[in-house]
């Protein structure tokens, strides 16, 4: 398996749960439910359980946003992360990354 040079260091991650102390997608959609990327159901507020859902700007065919700015990141559940909301959610995520990253 071929390691990734852009990974989220413990210390952003830890800043992102810390910073959204949640779902975000729970945050941003009353009816989102959060599940873990197998379909396990959690709360929100289970920062254990959360991903790192990556953020861009714009669309960039392929690419994710920068692991080293915590303006491109917001924590997610697995299920919200992988299964399409966030792609749909984009606009709602950059709006509230302008709120808590001024």
């Amino acid at each position: 398996m071929k390691s990734r040079k852009d990974r989220v260091t413990p210390d952003m991650a830890a800043y992102i749960f810390a910073r959204d102390r949640g779902c975000v997608a729970a945050k941003l959609d009353p009816d989102h439910r959060c599940h873990t990327r197998f379909g396990d159901p959690h709360a929100a507020t289970d920062l254990a359980k959360m991903t790192i859902d990556h953020v861009k700007e714009q669309a960039r065919m392929g690419k994710r946003a920068e692991s080293d700015d915590p303006r491109h990141m917001v924590a997610m559940c697995g299920w919200g992360n992988n299964e399409g909301w966030a792609s749909a959610h984009r606009d709602e995520e950059r709006r509230y990354l302008m709120e808590v990253e001024p």
